[in-house]
């Protein structure tokens, strides 16, 4: 039996299982995907790469801030900009009104979470299906029958939605509503890629990044190339708006939904052809809408359960590391009195 059992190898998972083995806990972390870092999600394409869920780090608590620096420091996380333009309701383009950084990974978001995840014993492409109460502890499933695996504690760091279709039989009704409570914006987010010949065009682009404020269609625009240290072809990323992704998420040819997305921007990059590549990514938990007040959750049960993620406190990649974060003092501080 393991010490700490966590699922979900998001930042918020990730987070809480590196503080927690760094303070001599004995850490199982299972994700049901095979990569790590959740919506820091890196699509590697052919000569080139971009970031099709969490655009940019930036800090507003101090403790996000030295972490952040820690990833500057070690070559994982740049300033990638110092001002983000906005885009109007009706379609205007503003230039930024304050300086402050914007940091992004050259290599792709999913190297902070590779960073993150370094030494940690990590089980990828395994759904955990049900957690059932055993002496002393949890017993974790999946549909593999093959896989056994028993922890003291548990945390579930998945969106509240997947933590209920885990644990919704070992919880109490006030865990229940409270997770139940918690709802989210989907969002669609295309992927063009440009010719090489595009290139130079793409370095006399003015902006590196477009927030979209209550834009009917849009909610981001970013030139996702420029992040990189020697860019060879222009690459911009395409977030829609929640209202766009709620009439089209179900749409069977996701061809037309980002060719839709592409022809929005047009306006913004007149001097770049035809993406020679273009790909669609449908996100189901894009935004929290009503995050909780608690930086993270504790289950009414015998054995110890947990509950963290961004929706604890924010919606953001920063509130998702200090939901982790603090989930993992409160852990330790149990654990010493």
């Amino acid at each position: 039996m393991v010490e700490v059992a966590v699922i979900g190898a998001g930042i918020a998972g990730l987070t809480c299982a590196r503080r927690l083995q760094a303070a001599g806990k004995t850490i199982v972390l299972i994700d049901k995907s095979r990569g790590l870092g959740g919506r820091l999600a890196t699509r590697r394409l052919a000569g080139t790469h971009a970031d099709h869920g969490v655009c940019y780090l930036q800090a507003k608590d101090s403790q996000f801030q030295a972490w952040i620096d820690e990833l500057v420091s070690g070559g994982i996380l740049q300033v990638w900009t110092n001002g983000i333009h906005r885009l109007s309701a009706d379609g205007v383009l503003q230039s930024p009104t304050k300086s402050a950084p914007y940091y992004a990974a050259p290599m792709g978001a999913t190297s902070i979470a590779k960073y993150l995840g370094r030494d940690l014993e990590i089980i990828g492409d395994k759904l955990i299906t049900d957690i059932s109460p055993i002496d002393n502890g949890w017993r974790l499933s999946t549909k593999d029958p093959e896989f056994s695996l028993t922890a003291a504690q548990v945390i579930i760091a998945t969106p509240p939605a997947q933590a209920l279709n885990i644990a919704r039989e070992s919880i109490g009704a006030q865990s229940i509503e409270q997770l139940a409570s918690v709802q989210f914006t989907r969002s669609i987010t295309t992927i063009a890629v440009y010719p090489e010949t595009d290139q130079n065009a793409a370095t006399a682009i003015p902006w590196q990044g477009i927030q979209c404020i209550e834009h009917p269609t849009l909610a981001w625009i970013g030139l996702d190339s420029s992040k990189q240290i020697e860019p060879k072809q222009p690459v911009l990323v395409i977030q829609s708006s929640a209202a766009f992704a709620e009439q089209y998420f179900d749409a069977p040819d996701l061809s037309i939904i980002g060719q839709k997305l592409i022809d929005e921007i047009a306006p913004f990059i007149p001097t770049l052809h035809a993406p020679e590549l273009v790909q669609v990514h449908r996100w189901g938990y894009a935004f929290t809408k009503n995050p909780l007040s608690e930086r993270f959750l504790t289950a009414q049960t015998i054995a110890p359960l947990y509950f963290c993620g961004d929706w604890c406190g924010g919606n953001r990649v920063e509130s998702a590391y200090l939901s982790g974060m603090a989930l993992a003092d409160r852990i330790l501080n149990l654990s010493i009195t």
